[in-house]
């Protein structure tokens, strides 16, 4: 399959309330995949000061899976217990930080934060 640029999603700047690590991830699954992760982040998308938890309703769409693969979400935790979420993208994690979108190694993202979960989701079109 041909992988297609993330360069667009490259410039995304992160707002607390109104675009955070949700919002990155299912705008990149629309461009990368034409999928749309929505319905995994049912009331996911408001304000981070919502603690941003990921519910177990939401979690039904996809499995727990110990490796990832292309569009597999990357469920992280940080070191102060928040939760933060990217794709598994072409070998690397795309995420939006505060410091703006981010795309890094496996190995980097365990050096950041203290837990990483993988999930894919059921219907997913184009496991690889």
């Amino acid at each position: 399959s041909v992988m297609k640029s993330i360069d667009s999603l490259l410039n995304r700047k992160f707002d607390r309330d109104n675009y955070h690590c949700v919002h990155l991830l299912i705008d990149a699954g629309k461009h990368l995949f034409d999928y749309d992760f929505s319905h995994c982040f049912l009331g996911l998308t408001g304000s981070l000061d919502n603690k941003l938890e990921p519910t177990k309703q939401s979690m039904k769409q996809g499995e727990l899976v110990a490796k990832p693969s292309t569009g597999t979400i990357v469920l992280m935790m940080t070191l102060d217990n928040r939760h933060h979420v990217g794709l598994y993208y072409c070998g690397r994690i795309l995420h939006l930080s505060e410091l703006g979108t981010r795309y890094e190694t496996l190995r980097t993202i365990k050096r950041q934060y203290k837990k990483v979960r993988f999930y894919d989701v059921k219907d997913f079109p184009q496991r690889a």
